[in-house]
């Protein structure tokens, strides 16, 4: 599942969070004994399992409840009169447990637990054997996003589906668990003018009663119940050429696109570009896409990026509904690489499963991991390696909290299960894997991974049996050192020393320690067992030496005769560490090495000299005096990188004349390069500078305040939102979302209530994407009063929420309000956001700085997060965030004042500027 893991990930990764029931958390509960027996808190006893399980669900998506029944072949291992499964807001009307076809007893169904923890109790212990579980049920549709809900577009409802990570219980009583993998056969009564898919082909279709329909669907694969999934209304569904036979598969592939009544048209491009990334992913792997058909799915309201049910994936609308005139660089990048992660779940995770969700990272580390390969193999122009590296550096922000949790993290309650989807688990795991995977090698690693899904082919594994793999493909212990990185927090700090002493061959003194950023009250001591490789030049001489550092202190000898002229200690970034040299040695780098590294190694550098920054260990002068030449880097992901070190400059550092000063540096830095690029894409431009254009427009109408760039912004603004309606085509669609931002800052508040209008009349989800967004970064008070507003207005959908309040929560001119305001309506939003959305609030201010805020911050939340899935360590991170960032402010903004100061006391002569 592609989530919102809230650390600043490309377009594609932020377009929302996974969601879970809107109003009444269950995260914990206290222990509850039942006749006698213990309710099982996280996993059910595993003494009684499901083999298989008939669904039969009767859906309307206009009425208000939905009824089924379910029948579940059970094993028993030893008589039972307790029957512990799971099913929450579900009404049971009829429950009866057979043997050999008799009923054993009398049942009956009973929730205990809040988190929907149940059972069927029995008047009689039921043999050991084989039984079967029937259940008779009814219950309203979701109001979150989550279980089955309901959506309403254009006046017409349809009804989704959104299971994992433990919502299935809330369509039907389950063993709600991945380790319970069994086939499923679904049968669906639906209104005979609605159409309605799921997990398999539909095999049987009959006349209903009362103007209904009877769709029975082919039996499915061995699936945990978090991948099954359905969707049921006045569909369109798009039937695309199968997808062809190839080497690895011996059959045509069914392929079809579904979306609302009169979308359909707009599934060609997602349609013409997915089975090239099928082929890429087959060919890896070795096996055979596993599932009868694949369907790709787009859903108006859906709160997370997508999900990887088995054979049919669900999407946001903006990521399959692909306009060629309208749609940015950015979302045909994301969906390819959303569509790459969830394709590349169809082996990590549907085929071969986690047994339990301490083991999530087997699903999510992985598909990150391989969504870059798949990408990267049928669009090497999109750079997937510099878009991975940026994500893992983000990762390694995350993880340098305190509070930072390890990959592999024990599962004590649901709380754990919803903060195991997050930057840590999808891309410290990624980059973790991609480290040693150049370790060993990438031959040897694909021939572990696919002795891996051999083994476990549609059952489950753990982490132990993924390591085991690896190690034996190695022919070394493989394991060992990667546990350190899988089960401690923390990013590895190499201190890297250039010793050339005379008569003795060059060597380098590797020094660990954990990366650990001004104020952190974190323990420096942990080590970990890290693959290194490091690159230098002898005599004009290319060098290459690698190492697995095990010690707290090790020497790394070097080849050649001489003292190299410069040393990377990371090649190609591939390791997940920062490093820090000695300032001679990274003088070496710069003046001697600098034009000799790959793009990768230039973001590495940068970004280990940031984060020395961060940690107190490097001034303000040696980070900003770089700014110059990283600007005038060829590469977009080098160039933009002085962009973030002078928005948070101007954002909490700076004030005043020194502010300004930031403003001017940000023009002369960009100007240029916006200047020859213009503000329309060339003919045949590469998407590289498409992206490049976007940012540099943002960048200087926000943080440099370049007058003719907010003039013409806003002027391109007006044109998009139109004089009767919205038009696209106006503008460049990837500076859409700028454009419209400045406008309605230029604008008056006649504007703003026409782009509000503009908004919440659109069926277009990319239109809808670019106002709501616009609507929320607005900074007049009046106006920006009036956009929290909207958050409770039915109209806006659930995963726009999130768009109109984030901005409002993080930008110095609106925060102070907006945080009075979530305070003041809290209850409100919690009734009207999704669970996750409610568990996830206190991310909104993270971004706050001083330690008056963090305890704000603690005493508001501090009450309430038991209550709130996820709630405990979001707030931890919050509040450790909030006084990092004034531990940091204390440190480092005095030099960050005196750099910049200069610059105002030369103004007289460099007005210019």
């Amino acid at each position: 599942m592609m989530r919102s893991i809230g650390f600043g990930l490309a377009f594609f990764l932020v377009l929302g969070g996974c969601a879970s029931a809107p109003s009444k958390p269950a995260p914990v509960t206290a222990k509850v004994v039942v006749d006698g027996e213990d309710a099982p808190h996280g996993q059910l006893p595993t003494d009684v399992r499901p083999t298989e399980y008939v669904v039969s669900l009767s859906i309307d998506p206009e009425a208000e409840r939905f009824s089924g029944r379910v029948s579940i072949g059970l094993i028993l291992d030893k008589p039972r009169a307790n029957i512990w499964m799971h099913g929450r807001d579900i009404t049971v009307t009829s429950a009866k447990v057979l043997v050999d076809g008799e009923p054993v007893g009398e049942s009956r169904w009973e929730p205990v637990l809040e988190d929907g923890v149940s059972r069927v109790a029995v008047s009689e212990p039921v043999p050991a054997g084989a039984a079967t579980l029937e259940l008779e049920f009814n219950a309203a549709y979701s109001s979150g996003l989550e279980g089955l809900y309901r959506v309403e577009v254009g006046g017409a409802h349809y009804v989704f589906t959104q299971f994992e990570a433990i919502s299935a219980r809330k369509a039907f009583p389950c063993f709600d668990e991945p380790a319970f993998k069994t086939p499923f056969r679904i049968a669906l009564d639906v209104p005979a003018t609605q159409r309605a898919a799921t997990n398999t082909l539909l095999v049987k279709e009959t006349k209903g009663a009362a103007g209904s329909k009877h769709l029975e669907f082919a039996p499915t694969e061995k699936l945990p119940t978090y991948l099954i999934a359905m969707a049921v209304g006045p569909l369109d569904i798009v039937e695309a050429p199968p997808i062809p036979a190839n080497s690895v598969r011996t059959k045509p592939l069914p392929f079809r696109g579904i979306a609302v009544k009169g979308q359909g048209a707009r599934l060609e491009y997602a349609l013409k570009h997915t089975p090239a990334i099928v082929a890429a992913l087959e060919d890896y792997f070795g096996i055979a896409y596993a599932y009868d058909k694949l369907d790709i799915v787009a859903v108006p309201d859906f709160a997370a990026g997508a999900m990887e049910n088995a054979g049919m994936i669900t999407f946001r609308e903006q990521l399959l509904l692909l306009d060629p005139a309208t749609t940015t660089e950015l979302q045909r990048r994301g969906f390819g690489y959303v569509m790459a992660h969830e394709l590349a779940h169809q082996w990590f995770g549907n085929l071969v499963t986690m047994k339990w969700w301490d083991d999530i990272w087997l699903n999510e580390a992985f598909a990150t991991w391989m969504g870059t390969k798949a990408i990267d193999a049928v669009h090497p122009e999109d750079k997937a390696p510099m878009n991975e590296l940026h994500w893992v550096e983000n990762a390694m922000d995350l993880d340098a909290l305190a509070n930072a949790r390890q990959i592999r993290q024990p599962i004590e309650s649901n709380h754990d299960i919803e903060n195991a989807f997050d930057g840590i688990t999808y891309s410290k795991g990624g980059g973790v894997l991609a480290m040693f995977e150049t370790w060993v090698t990438p031959p040897v690693f694909q021939k572990g991974i696919r002795q891996y899904m051999a083994d476990h082919r549609f059952g489950n594994a753990t982490y132990e049996d993924l390591l085991a793999a690896l190690s034996k493909a190695a022919e070394r212990d493989v394991a060992t050192p990667f546990k350190t990185f899988l089960f401690q927090p923390g990013v590895p700090l190499l201190g890297v020393e250039l010793s050339c002493e005379a008569k003795q061959a060059p060597a380098l003194t590797v020094t660990q320690s954990r990366y650990l950023p001004l104020g952190s009250k974190a323990n420096r001591g942990a080590t970990w067992q890290v693959p290194v490789c490091v690159r230098y030049e002898v005599k004009g001489k290319p060098k290459q030496t690698c190492s697995l550092i095990t010690e707290a202190t090790q020497s790394v000898a070097l080849e050649g005769d001489a003292c190299p002229s410069w040393v990377m200690p990371n090649v190609d970034a591939a390791g997940y560490f920062r490093f820090a040299l000695g300032s001679d040695d990274l003088k070496h780098l710069r003046d001697k090495g600098w034009a000799k590294l790959s793009a990768r190694e230039r973001v590495a550098v940068t970004d280990s000299l940031q984060a020395a920054f961060h940690s107190g260990d490097a001034k303000a002068e040696d980070v900003y005096s770089m700014m110059p030449v990283l600007a005038k880097d060829t590469e977009r992901t080098v160039m933009t990188a002085p962009m973030g070190m002078l928005s948070d400059a101007w954002l909490n550092m700076t004030e005043g004349d020194s502010r300004a000063a930031v403003e001017a540096q940000a023009r002369k830095l960009y100007s240029g390069a916006f200047q020859r690029l213009g503000w329309t894409a060339k003919a045949g431009e590469d998407g590289e500078k498409i992206i490049l254009r976007a940012q540099l427009a943002q960048f200087l109408a926000r943080i440099g305040k370049d007058p003719k760039v907010r003039a013409e912004a806003a002027k391109r603004g007006r044109a998009y939102i139109g004089t009767d309606a919205v038009d696209p085509k106006a503008v460049d669609p990837t500076l859409a979302d700028t454009v419209v931002t400045v406008a309605i800052e230029e604008g008056d508040a006649a504007f703003f209530n026409t782009v509000v209008t503009r908004a919440l009349g659109s069926s277009d989800s990319t239109v809808r994407a670019v106002l709501m967004g616009s609507i929320g970064s607005v900074k007049d008070p009046e106006l920006a009063a009036h956009a929290r507003a909207l958050v409770f207005d039915e109209r806006v959908h659930l995963n726009e929420i999130r768009s109109l309040l984030g901005p409002q929560m993080t930008m110095p001119e609106t925060r102070a309000d907006a945080w009075k305001w979530l305070q003041t309506n809290w209850k409100r939003y919690v009734e009207r956001a999704t669970e996750d959305a409610a568990g996830g609030a206190p991310r909104y201010t993270a971004s706050y700085c001083s330690i008056d805020l963090a305890e704000e911050v603690e005493r508001f939340f501090g009450p309430k997060v038991a209550d709130l899935l996820g709630g405990p360590r979001t707030l931890a991170i919050a509040s450790e965030k909030i006084r990092l960032c004034a531990a940091l402010v204390e440190k480092q903004a005095p030099g960050v004042e005196a750099y910049f100061a200069p610059k105002k006391a030369k103004k007289t002569g460099a007005a210019k500027n």
